[in-house]
């Protein structure tokens, strides 16, 4: 072998029953005393604000218009197709509509 490689842990090429008896060592870390210096130097750092931000009211506004014209557009759309007698698709465009209405309601209350 060229090069032999240094571990904390005993390399064998034995059989299973060898890894047995094999001792392994135990590391401990040792703590290291800080200087005063090095905590004056923590202890300048400006604290951080942990407000949140606030929120720009302009992008709820433009959804809701959004949202207001996308229901105006279900309701004639499910008032034409009551008009023509098909009224499985009136029906399932008036549950559209009351969902956007919903969602519409739960936007403008935040």
């Amino acid at each position: 072998m060229a090069f032999k490689i240094s571990s904390p842990f005993p390399m064998t090429t034995g059989s299973g029953s060898d890894k047995k008896k094999e001792k392994r060592t135990k590391v401990e870390s040792v703590a290291v005393e800080s200087k005063g210096v090095a905590d004056a130097s923590v202890a300048e750092k400006p604290k951080v604000s942990s407000a949140k931000p606030t929120k720009k009211e302009a992008p709820k506004s433009k959804s809701v218009k959004r949202k207001t014209a996308r229901l105006a557009k279900t309701r004639e759309k499910g008032k034409q197709a009551l008009e023509d007698g098909n009224t499985s698709k009136a029906m399932r465009l008036k549950r559209r509509e009351r969902r956007l209405k919903r969602r519409i309601a739960k936007k403008s209350n935040k």
